[in-house]
């Protein structure tokens, strides 16, 4: 059961990077300091608090690579991660600093003028690097910020997307039928209860006709989910809360991961292991079907297990934890009208500004956020909830999405 990527030399590497990365630029902090004649201490505190934070680091690779961290380690390596990362936007800073410094060096011994610089000259131009240099290194404190608004406000800054979703095939008795998704929970990446109370709020308030959670209930132990265990049976739907599992949710031992299984459905969520349900209304009906995790070098779906039984003409959706799975075996291969996929956590940072998407994570998958359409076959991956690695979100906000459905004689009146 323990299906989980081969990462531990990737957090390594990882590793070895940014602390590379560390002392090139508190090398350059310590320039600083002694060209302006500040106390050494200014720098030797920094270098101090380096070796400390590289013990942690290491400390928590030991214990677990960062895709499966919880309690304490969410912890530990937030405080790495708020050590580390602001220093990746410092880098090309100083790259492009010392790049000039090096051609201005060359063009200098390669002048033939020996003539002095005069005081007169040589003053201003100390005054105006000191001045430079002293601006630089005040602009650093801006990824800092940045950083911290991430893990201390946008981590947990809830952001609702209403979604109308038109499906041919869908009965008229659900036009306007709402479901709300949730993706990503990652119980063991809060802190308490609190995070998720406000989910259950925000939730309860758009009043959903269903609830869906497209897995990762965890990120590595089945007890992380007493953190959430007494909101997701508050969660208020008529027909219910449904859900499948992610590839976090198969990251343990096989007693663990039926402890799993139970300790879910003990929530009062239906959970969907390569099966469907009928929700019916009156005489008609569409299908919810779910499957376990493929991707992520995982291969627990049973598509066809998931579909036996469904007539050809069924509105279907399908709930399935990687957006991947779509490319693989959805579009195209079967008749899924709509599958609502999560995973990606919209890559926990990037630009939604004016217009614009960019992440990371849209050079790792294909589908990575947001509603996506091949035909009358429609796609939406959530941004998640909870986060993994660095609990920090940076410009991409964790998503409860809220559609709203509709058939296909939902425009009519518009014809």
């Amino acid at each position: 059961m323990n299906q989980q990527p081969s990462i531990m030399v990737f957090s390594i590497v990882i590793g070895l990077v940014t602390m590379l990365v560390d002392v090139y630029v508190l090398h350059a902090w310590m320039r600083h300091v002694r060209s302006r004649a500040l106390s050494p201490w200014w720098h030797r505190i920094s270098w101090i608090i380096a070796a400390i934070i590289g013990v942690v680091y290491w400390y928590v690779v030991y214990r677990r690579h960062f895709f499966r961290l919880d309690g304490l380690d969410v912890t530990l390596f937030g405080i790495t991660a708020f050590w580390y990362l602001p220093k990746m936007a410092i880098l090309p800073v100083l790259i492009v600093r010392d790049a000039l410094r090096g051609i201005r060096w060359l063009v200098t011994r390669r002048t033939s003028t020996a003539a002095a610089i005069a005081p007169s000259v040589e003053a201003p131009s100390t005054s105006r690097r000191a001045f430079l240099g002293t601006t630089t290194w005040s602009l650093a404190t801006i990824p800092y910020v940045m950083v911290g608004r991430g893990m201390w406000r946008t981590i947990y800054d809830f952001e609702t997307t209403s979604i109308p979703v038109r499906i041919s095939r869908l009965p008229k008795a659900f036009d306007g039928f709402r479901i709300v998704q949730l993706s990503d929970v990652h119980a063991g990446s809060f802190p308490d209860h609190r995070p998720f109370e406000e989910v259950r709020r925000i939730v309860n308030m758009l009043k959903p006709d269903m609830v869906v959670v497209t897995g990762d209930w965890v990120n590595m132990q089945p007890q992380e989910l007493a953190v959430i265990a007494r909101e997701v049976p508050k969660l208020r739907a008529e027909f219910g809360v449904r859900a499948v599992l992610g590839n976090h949710d198969h990251y343990h031992s096989p007693e663990e991961h039926h402890r799993l299984i139970t300790s879910v459905r003990g929530l009062d969520v239906d959970l969907l292991i390569n099966e469907h349900r009928r929700i019916a209304l009156g005489n008609d009906a569409f299908i919810l079907a779910g499957t376990d995790n493929t991707g992520f070098r995982q291969n627990f779906a049973r598509l066809d297990n998931a579909l036996d039984g469904v007539v050809g003409d069924e509105a279907t959706i399908l709930l399935a934890h990687d957006p991947s799975f779509w490319d693989m075996q959805v579009v195209g291969k079967k008749p899924i009208d709509l599958m609502l996929s999560g995973h990606t956590h919209g890559g926990q940072f990037g630009v939604k500004l004016m217009g614009i998407e960019w992440s990371p994570a849209q050079y790792v998958y294909k589908q990575w956020s947001g509603l996506y359409q091949t035909g009358e076959q429609q796609l939406y991956v959530n941004r998640g909830i909870g986060t993994v690695g660095p609990p920090i979100r940076i410009g991409i906000r964790p998503e409860i999405t809220h559609f709203t459905l509709q058939s296909a004689g939902a425009f009519d009146h518009l014809a």
